[in-house]
């Protein structure tokens, strides 16, 4: 793509998963890439130690007046060290979803939203595509196993893109199709009420230029009706042991409507279901004997703890249940503080690990509070609460049993899971 050829872009907040699939895009497209970001550890390293991109530290002077283009993660505002210089430089900048949006919308474009379940749905009509010969490219948030990436290079005009509601990102982009997994109500720092959350959906619909299919009902979306199709509350259950659970047959059930939509036929829908396995932090099993398994999964809101929960249980019902939960933001677990609370009825143990806050909230005194609000209103709800620096001090509970041990949240509790992996035999 002109606009991105031969350009030297440095990329701020690059080890954000949607980051990593745009900077494998742009290279694709010819760009010479840089970035930056935080010290600690992501579970994109490994995306960029591929491409061979190494992240650089926050530094202004990582910022030189030859860089054409600046493209940054939306955790990182205008006071940012390095894009305060690229200001002072009057080098373009654009947001990820900006970027991503010039490319997209030259293309027959897919788009996946929803409040749940987006990033396994988007990467396995991926599979499906490719499967079938449709050769998409493909951008997911989250590393598809099969890939080893959470991008895929197609030739074809198709594009297959995980939408995003927060801050209303996903409004950039104008789909041929869209596919909405499910409309709850999610991330109250940008929207003060349902309405709010919903109106951004509607929107999103209105701007699709053929049509809209959802695991919803349209009087949500208020669209025409020749123009939506409501996915009806029955499934055609798959085996496949990576869609374990109601929420993901539901999901299924969507991608099978669009597939058919496009022509693909049945035959090859199979193909590409049993070549899917999976995505990285979504019910990733770690660890799996007769007596433990250890799984980790990227449930960050009450509706998905309580969906996955549910599946494990009906799945391993011999089992018992271990959660150590890491929230994900003040702003989440203030507003749906109550939902949380209830949302761990089908765990047998539950240790609370401390917020994982976003780069705009920091830490701050209402932050701990809200961590003890969370606690005390667990303990209501749930005889087995603890915090989670119990178990760090080898206070655990989970010899004996047939044990699932799963660790859930957005940030960064999954390398907690891959420790744990490591020492399994010692549980």
């Amino acid at each position: 793509m002109d606009k991105f050829n031969e350009k030297r872009i440095h990329m701020v907040g690059i080890k954000g998963v949607g980051m990593t699939a745009l900077c494998e895009l742009l290279l694709s497209y010819g760009a010479s890439i840089s970035g930056s970001d935080i010290g600690e550890e992501f579970h994109t390293d490994r995306v960029l130690e591929r491409l061979n991109v190494k992240p650089l530290n926050f530094d202004a002077d990582n910022i030189t007046s030859d860089i054409d283009l600046i493209i940054y993660s939306s955790a990182y505002g205008e006071d940012n060290t390095e894009r305060k210089k690229a200001t002072e430089l009057n080098i373009t900048q654009m947001s990820y979803a900006e970027a991503l949006a010039e490319v997209f919308n030259q293309k027959k474009g897919i788009m996946i939203a929803g409040s749940h379940g987006k990033t396994t749905t988007t990467a396995l009509l991926g599979q499906i595509m490719i499967s079938a010969g449709f050769d998409p490219t493909v951008i997911v948030g989250g590393t598809v196993i099969a890939w080893d990436s959470n991008f895929r290079a197609g030739k074809s005009e198709w594009m297959v893109v995980e939408g995003d509601e927060y801050q209303n990102k996903f409004l950039n982009f104008r789909p041929e199709y869209l596919l909405i997994t499910n409309i709850d109500y999610d991330h109250p720092d940008t929207f003060p009420d349902r309405e709010s959350y919903q109106e951004a959906f509607r929107k999103l619909a209105a701007q699709t230029s053929k049509k809209v299919l959802g695991n919803f009902r349209n009087r949500v979306l208020k669209m025409p009706q020749n123009s939506v199709s409501e996915i009806p509350p029955v499934w055609e259950p798959s085996p496949s042991p990576y869609l374990l659970g109601e929420h993901n047959q539901k999901n299924l059930a969507l991608v099978l409507e669009f597939c058919r939509e496009i022509g693909i036929a049945d035959e090859k829908i199979r193909k590409g279901l049993s070549e899917f396995s999976g995505v990285r932090r979504r019910m990733e099993i770690y660890v799996q004997t007769e007596k433990l398994i250890i799984i980790d999964d990227y449930a960050h809101h009450p509706a998905e703890i309580s969906a996955t929960l549910s599946a494990l249980k009906n799945n391993w019902p011999e089992y018992k249940i271990t959660v150590i939960f890491q929230p994900h933001t003040f702003s989440r677990t203030k507003v749906l503080l109550s939902e949380f609370a209830g949302a761990f009825k089908d765990a047998d143990e539950v240790y609370l690990a401390p917020t994982y806050s976003s780069a705009r909230e920091g830490i701050n005194t209402e932050g701990k509070n809200l961590e003890k609000s969370l606690f005390n209103e667990l303990k209501k709800r749930h005889e087995a609460v603890e915090v989670f620096s119990k178990w760090e001090k080898g206070d655990k509970r989970v010899k004996g049993d047939k044990r699932i041990i799963i660790t859930m949240g957005a940030g960064d509790i999954w390398q907690f899971a891959r420790k744990m992996a490591k020492i399994g035999h010692e549980f």
